[in-house]
């Protein structure tokens, strides 16, 4: 019970981040490339909070990190709707936009300690498959409730209800979260002194799906689903207007890999967790060399995404793994510091990701979607690399922990 009162600040913040990504992007002053800039404030501060977080987690405690998270990001939020209403500036905006992304990663390292907290080496994998559930699931709930407020109130009256809902709902998990561990020592441990030994070699794939998320985040300024679909497509475009249609793809594929992460995340506990791991790297690479595939015969997104739906699946064993792995050689003294290279990574991953969506729309103006589908691909396949040499010249096996624990 106490691992799932866990979930919920994590719910409640990522349902206000996935609206917020939907409307940021639509509302945010100048072209494609400041849109670009805007939204990438969010993830480049929310890496440089998990500094700040991770540590503060340890010695402040979960709870009080997070709360400080909710309360600031709330305050951030009303602030930017006002922004939106009186037409600011692209560099307000993305200054605002920032503050949130620092104070989110408050709110999702301090959520993920204490889910690390309440799980053991023999079930850690499930626990950090339900992280990723709700973390995914919720974001794509909010990306829906986005486009669903930007089609009914077309303006920043949509991002105002956004963040009114944020701030109403931080006292009513606040209340009932307990504390999961004692402070620790106040001695100078920073992010990087604590990492185990199997995060270099990790790190370069989580990067480069956290970038792809960043790409996903910013089709919407580009995605025409209607025009590109075939005749069924185009039917429920007119049924239900192009942005519901767009977040209705978004929670889809957040809701397969959302359940995929439960999955592979009893799977990572029972088959191991490296061998999972691969299993997911390799689903990856296959999934998005397919998603190009379609895209260049003439498939539209609703079509393309459809057809690599199987390999998107296997692509969530990666997530769960990762956490699994990281958490289970992490000092527990230090866990909350540890936990916090998910945000920065996650932070970076996408605010890269986000920047890059932009440069590449502003060059393929007529293939926009093409374009980011390529790139997506590059990435990947380049980290990929990355890990596959970090691992052999350093020779930085990765151990299946819960093997070698439960041994």
């Amino acid at each position: 019970m106490r691992i799932a009162a866990s979930y919920i600040p994590i719910f409640v913040a990522r349902i206000g981040s996935g609206a917020s990504a939907f409307l940021v992007v639509k509302l945010a002053s100048g072209g494609n490339l400041e849109a670009g800039v805007v939204l990438a404030s969010y993830p480049f501060l929310e890496a440089i909070g998990a500094f700040i977080a991770g540590r503060w987690s340890d010695t402040l405690g979960r709870k009080k990190t997070l709360v400080i998270g909710y309360v600031v990001r709330s305050v951030a939020m009303l602030l930017l709707a006002w922004a939106f209403y009186t037409r600011g500036t692209p560099w307000l905006e993305a200054l605002l936009n920032g503050v949130i992304g620092l104070t989110t990663a408050f709110i999702l390292t301090s959520s993920l300690a204490m889910a690390t907290d309440l799980t053991e080496v023999r079930n850690r994998g499930l626990g950090m498959g339900g992280f990723e559930f709700i973390n995914l699931g919720s974001y794509g709930v909010g990306y829906l409730l986005g486009s669903a407020l930007y089609s009914a109130l077309r303006g920043p009256s949509a991002y105002l209800a956004v963040a009114l809902f944020t701030a109403a709902a931080t006292p009513l998990f606040a209340r009932f979260l307990s504390e999961t561990r004692p402070a620790a020592p106040e001695e100078g441990r920073l992010l990087f002194s604590v990492l185990p030994p199997s995060a270099l070699a990790l790190l370069p794939v989580w990067f480069a799906l956290t970038s792809i998320i960043g790409m996903a985040m910013y089709a919407p300024r580009v995605l025409r689903v209607g025009d590109a679909g075939h005749g069924a497509v185009q039917h429920i475009v007119g049924r239900l207007g192009e942005n519901l249609v767009v977040g209705l793809l978004f929670i889809g594929a957040l809701a397969l890999l959302g359940a995929g992460a439960i999955i592979f995340g009893r799977l990572a506990d029972r088959w191991g967790r490296v061998r999972t791991f691969r299993l997911g790297l390799v689903g990856g690479l296959a999934a998005l060399a397919v998603l190009n595939v379609a895209l260049h015969v003439g498939l539209g997104p609703v079509e393309a995404i459809a057809v690599t739906a199987p390999l998107l699946f296997l692509t969530s064993a990666i997530g769960p793994s990762i956490l699994a792995l990281i958490g289970d050689e992490a000092d527990i003294r230090y866990r909350g510091t540890v936990m916090g290279i998910y945000s920065v990574v996650l932070g970076l991953g996408i605010g890269f990701g986000s920047l890059l969506s932009g440069m590449v729309a502003t060059v393929f103006r007529s293939s926009e979607i093409n374009g980011l589908a390529a790139a997506a691909l590059a990435v990947y396949a380049s980290m990929t690399a990355v890990h596959i040499a970090l691992s052999r010249t350093y020779n930085l096996a990765i151990r299946d922990t819960a093997a070698i624990r439960a041994g």
